[in-house]
């Protein structure tokens, strides 16, 4: 258990992408797909959520 507090946050460095990620064609037609299942299926799904608390 000692161990656990001395152990680093690896999720704090690698949250965020290489700022040359953003840029690449793949990535935009990642999140240009990601954003339209969203808008369609968004509502739905937090609908879902808020049934189920």
């Amino acid at each position: 258990m000692e161990n656990i507090k001395n152990a680093p946050n690896p999720t704090a460095t690698a949250a965020t992408p290489p700022n040359s990620y953003e840029k690449t064609k793949a990535y935009k037609d990642f999140i240009n797909v990601l954003s339209q299942i969203i808008e369609k299926h968004g509502a739905e799904v937090l609908e879902e959520i808020n049934h189920d608390v």
